[in-house]
C-alpha cells in the first residue's frame, strides 16, 4: 500500500488519481541518494508503470562513477517530479521507495520500447558508459499543486 501525506500548508494535496496521471505525462525528474549523510541528486529521465507502482530508469555508468557509489549505500531513494509555470502555478510529486537493479531477464523488448517511448528525451550518451535498469518501487507518494 502506498502512503501519502497530510494536507500542505501550501497548495492543495493531489489526489492518487491525479498523482498518477501527473507521473505518466512527465519523463524527468531529480533523483535523490545518500552516503554516510551525504546527500547527492542528480537529474533523472524515467518512465512510470503505473501497473507495477514502479517508475523505471536506464542509469549509465561511467568508471569511478559517484551515483553507482551513491546508489549502492542508499535503502531509500527519492524521486522528485515537479512542473513550474510560476509562483502561483506548479506541480510537485515526491516518490520515495526502494532502489533495485533489474535482472536481463526483467528488462525485454516491450519494456525496453515502452520506456523509449515515454522518456523521449533521452540520449544515450558515447564512450565507456555502462547501461543499466533500475526500478523504483513506490512505498510513499505525495503530490502537491498549486494554481491560481
Amino acid at each position: 500500500m502506498v502512503t501519502q501525506m497530510t494536507e500542505p500548508w501550501y497548495g492543495k494535496t493531489m489526489a492518487e488519481r491525479e498523482i498518477t496521471n501527473f507521473l505518466n505525462e512527465q519523463a524527468t525528474g531529480v533523483l535523490s541518494l545518500s552516503n554516510e549523510g551525504r546527500a547527492y541528486g542528480i537529474p533523472m529521465s524515467f518512465a512510470y508503470d503505473e501497473d507495477d507502482e514502479r517508475a523505471i530508469m536506464d542509469l549509465g555508468f561511467a568508471e569511478g562513477s559517484k551515483k553507482r557509489e551513491f546508489i549502492e549505500t542508499t535503502d531509500e531513494v527519492c524521486l522528485t517530479v515537479y512542473e513550474w509555470e510560476g509562483p502561483h502555478e506548479w506541480t510537485s510529486v515526491v516518490v520515495s521507495g526502494p532502489f533495485r537493479r533489474l535482472s536481463e531477464d526483467d528488462v525485454d523488448e516491450e519494456l525496453e520500447g515502452w520506456y523509449y517511448r515515454v522518456a523521449t528525451d533521452i540520449d544515450v550518451p558515447a564512450g565507456d558508459v555502462e547501461l543499466e535498469w533500475y526500478a523504483l518501487d513506490v512505498a510513499e507518494v505525495s503530490g502537491v499543486a498549486l494554481y491560481e
